[in-house]
Formats: C-alpha cells, sequence, structure tokens
C-alpha cells in the first residue's frame, strides 16, 4: 500500500513539474522502474508494452529444371510474422496497477474475476466519478496477457450503460457503481494465473 501511495504521489508532481507543450509527449521513468507518458491533454497512461520487431524466416529457394546449371532460374522468398504484444519487466512487476484506468473525472478498477463451468473469464468492475458529467455509456478495452506476459486479446465492452430516459441509472458525480459480469471466452485458465491485463476507457456518452 505505502509503495503504491508514493507511486500515485510521483505521477502527481510530475504532472505539475514537467512542462508539456502542444503536440508533445513525455516520458517519465519513475523510482520504482515504471514507466509513464504524459499527454498534452494533461492526463498520462503507463508504457507497458515491449516494442517488437517482426521476425523474418529463414529464405528458401526453388530451382527449374532437374539439374542445376547456371542458367537455373532461382526465386528467393522471405515471409515475415508479426510478433505478439508483450508486457514490459516493469510491468510486470507492477501488474496490479494495471488494473486501474482513468479519463475524464471517471475511474474504473477491476473488481473481482471468475470462472465458470464452461471455463469462461468472468470480470466484473467497479466505476467512480468526481465528473460533472451524467455518463449513459462508458466503453472499456480489456487487453490480457498471459503468465509469461504475452498478450492474448482484447476485448471492448461497456462497462457502464445507463437505461434509456432513467435519470437514476447514469453515472454521477460522487455516485459509485459496479458492472455486470462481462464473460470471455478462449482463455486458458491455466496461463491467467498472474491475472495480468490492461485496462483503457474509450467512448464515453453523457446526458444533461
Amino acid at each position: 500500500m505505502h509503495k503504491l501511495l508514493r507511486v500515485y504521489t510521483s505521477l502527481a508532481l510530475l504532472i505539475f513539474t514537467v512542462p508539456v507543450m502542444a503536440d508533445e509527449v513525455a516520458k517519465i521513468t519513475l523510482e520504482n522502474g515504471a514507466t509513464v507518458r504524459l499527454n498534452d491533454d494533461f492526463t498520462w497512461e503507463y508504457v507497458i508494452l515491449k516494442t517488437q520487431e517482426p521476425v523474418v524466416a529463414p529464405t528458401a529457394t526453388t530451382q527449374t529444371g532437374s539439374e542445376v546449371s547456371s542458367a537455373a532460374t532461382v526465386a528467393t522468398v522471405t515471409t515475415t510474422s508479426t510478433v505478439a504484444n508483450a508486457l514490459t519487466e516493469s510491468a510486470m512487476e507492477n501488474s496490479a496497477l494495471l488494473n486501474h484506468t482513468a479519463k475524464s473525472g471517471v475511474k474504473v478498477r477491476l473488481l473481482k474475476s471468475e470462472w465458470d463451468a464452461d471455463n469462461r473469464l468472468g470480470l466484473t468492475f467497479d466505476l467512480a466519478s468526481t465528473s460533472s458529467e451524467n455518463y449513459v455509456v462508458i466503453e472499456l478495452d480489456i487487453t490480457l496477457f498471459d503468465d509469461s506476459g504475452k498478450q492474448l486479446k482484447t476485448e471492448t465492452v461497456k462497462v457502464w450503460k445507463a437505461i434509456f430516459r432513467m435519470a437514476n441509472t447514469y453515472l454521477r458525480n460522487g455516485e459509485q457503481r459496479q458492472s455486470k459480469t462481462f464473460w470471455i471466452e478462449g482463455i486458458d485458465k491455466s496461463q491467467w494465473t498472474k491475472e495480468l491485463m490492461s485496462l483503457k476507457i474509450g467512448e464515453m456518452d453523457s446526458r444533461m
């Protein structure tokens, strides 16, 4: 807990002490080794993914005719494959911080995870708002990683969706709400024991 408080304190100090010009993005390394990106709209986010290089497969040659001669036509084939994104070592060490995200006065954090009889992963989130807006739709990108840090998949869900014309279902200033449980298929339970994920708030729709 004390370590987490020190990280948040460092972030708060950085936001007020580092000059950020329009269209400029700065990267800062914290005392715990985590790297954060400061954006020109005064938001920040953790740098959690490694830079991946494409993998070039060994070249193969094909020859025409039954005999090899100096006149033989030789074709060289080179293939590349995309390497899946992976978490940085720092993100792995501070993985609990990735279960939180915030945008425009709304904070979202993982509340609980569970598995059903069909081996689907269930995720439930807690939402809290300090915004003057009354939110009716909030989208959340959930990116899951296996225990080695390799990206498995990204799911986009409506983590909050109010009922049409029912103002008491809006997410308002000072309120804390619990999302429904979202069930995600295709995750190997044995490879997700560390519960590695990252969260990012996307589209937000509000009403008066």
